[in-house]
């Protein structure tokens, strides 16, 4: 017969009634150890998985590839950071043309909150896109103020053209005076994280597209 060490036995009897305790009260024996929990935890539901993103993102590369490619201006691709990194990062090695790199940063959703407070440049653009095509790169198009303010920017600076791309759009939200000319995917007007797009920071690095648990920002 397998006899079981005493002690080991008191322990485990004591993590189950830890256990037990803990989920009554809806907190997980990791969250209570201090241990970060998963981020997997926090999202409600999956809206839009990696997979389907990689296929559209490989699209998106070859609709821009077409538009540009018998142009005999240069191309500069500028990115709004910091949500659209990643998906700059998977569109640019796909695009099979030249082009340079330009990086703006806009202040937008301050911390923790899901409300705009207004966008703002910080910094300068550091690229000369004068006598170049300018393609703005950015994450989501709801309240169109951040594309506004870019756009408006680079128009003043004398490109030959300024188009912009989006990966998500929210068609209930774009004021009719904002217009993306080449859109990953429409979405309803959820708040989204995952593949670049975050909370407070958080959830940039999550691989799908998911919408996040109210409950996680219903008080901000």
């Amino acid at each position: 017969m397998l006899r079981c060490n005493p002690l080991l036995g008191k322990r485990l009897h004591r993590f189950w009634q830890e256990v037990g305790f803990l989920r009554r009260f809806g907190v997980s024996a990791d969250a209570a150890r201090g241990i970060i929990p998963p981020v997997d935890d926090d999202i409600e539901r999956i809206l839009i998985p990696r997979e389907r993103i990689a296929r559209r993102v490989a699209e998106l590369a070859d609709e821009i590839g077409r538009t540009y490619s018998d142009s005999a201006a240069a191309l500069t691709v500028v990115a709004i950071l910091s949500g659209s990194v990643i998906f700059l990062a998977d569109l640019m090695r796909q695009l099979p043309i030249r082009m340079k790199i330009g990086l703006i940063t806009v202040s937008s959703y301050a911390g923790a909150t899901t409300t705009s407070r207004g966008a703002s440049i910080l910094g300068e653009l550091r690229v000369d896109v004068r006598g170049r095509h300018v393609l703005v790169v950015d994450d989501i198009l709801d309240t169109g103020r951040t594309l506004r303010l870019v756009t408006a920017e680079l128009r003043q600076r004398e490109p030959v053209s300024v188009r912009t791309c989006v990966l998500l759009r929210k068609p209930a939200k774009v004021p009719p005076d904002v217009k993306a000319d080449f859109v990953g995917f429409d979405v309803e007007d959820a708040f989204v994280v995952g593949y670049g797009l975050d909370y407070d920071d958080h959830y940039r690095n999550y691989p799908d597209i998911g919408i996040l648990r109210p409950e996680l920002y219903a008080s901000a």
